[in-house]
């Protein structure tokens, strides 16, 4: 037999089990977010020769920009930034932007010397592409530009200042490989620098802001014919800036989602 007091801690378990789960259910669902990804850097290589250092402050580098026809590096960044997403949000909804409007291009050239991005411009330009809900963020990969840092066995190599993804044909510094020792003069630097914005879209503003400067060398001694740009092999090229960019994005990516940063 229950007495009144033994019915009434049963009623008072209950009701906080109920809530219990509503709370789990209603963390769950703050949680179930929607993000539009945008990647910008895929679309051109920048291939940088270093000039002559004569004592002065000016920039005596060479750049020369390679389009490209295919979208691989920036599926290859979108599929990246999905995958870091949703182990960060498990229950999120992931939605890609495909970059078709040459006037967007145009609007990231703009961001290159700049130390702002122009958020509103951005999402006039995609709005036709963005979800509905009203809650949704975007998620924007674009160039950044900033001192080459390319990592070497004895510190940071490279000079010169640029954005997006390229290669640094270096020609007078001798450099081993770490395998076999052996030396040779030049090497092949592979750089990313680019910045992630997580976006508002209904406030229009920048929730989180990410820059990114990454790169690496690989000595002229790996290539048989001894020459910088055959250290690596062109699928070994493509392998190597898609490391760093995923590297850096399952870096940034778990920051950027912190709870404090909803």
């Amino acid at each position: 037999m229950t007495g009144s007091g033994g019915t009434h801690s049963f009623a008072l378990l209950r009701v906080r089990f109920v809530l219990a789960v509503a709370l789990v259910a209603w963390a769950g669902a703050a949680l179930a977010d929607t993000y539009a990804i945008l990647s910008l850097i895929g679309d051109r290589i920048t291939i940088v020769t270093p000039g002559r250092q004569i004592g002065s402050h000016l920039d005596q580098n060479q750049y020369q920009v390679a389009r490209l026809e295919d979208s691989g590096f920036d599926d290859f960044t979108v599929r990246t930034a999905h995958v870091a997403i949703m182990a960060v949000r498990p229950g999120a909804t992931t939605v890609p932007l495909r970059a078709r409007d040459p006037a967007l291009y145009a609007l990231r050239d703009a961001w290159l010397n700049s130390d702002s991005v122009d958020v509103r411009a951005l999402i006039a330009q995609v709005a036709e592409q963005l979800p509905a809900e009203p809650d949704a963020r975007l998620l924007l990969i674009a160039p950044y530009k900033g001192e080459i840092e390319l990592k070497s066995d004895v510190g940071y190599r490279g000079r010169g200042k640029v954005g997006g993804l390229g290669f640094y044909l270096d020609s007078s510094t001798r450099m081993s490989r770490s395998d076999t020792f052996e030396s040779s003069v030049g090497f092949l630097g592979v750089f990313a620098n680019f910045q992630l914005l997580l976006i508002d879209m209904k406030g229009s503003v920048a929730l989180a802001h990410e820059r990114i400067v990454v790169g690496t060398t690989y000595p002229a001694a790996l290539a048989p014919d001894r020459a910088a740009w055959n250290a690596l092999t062109a699928e070994k090229k493509t392998d190597a800036l898609e490391s760093l960019i995923k590297g850096e994005i399952d870096r940034v990516v778990p920051v950027m989602l912190a709870p404090d940063r909803k």
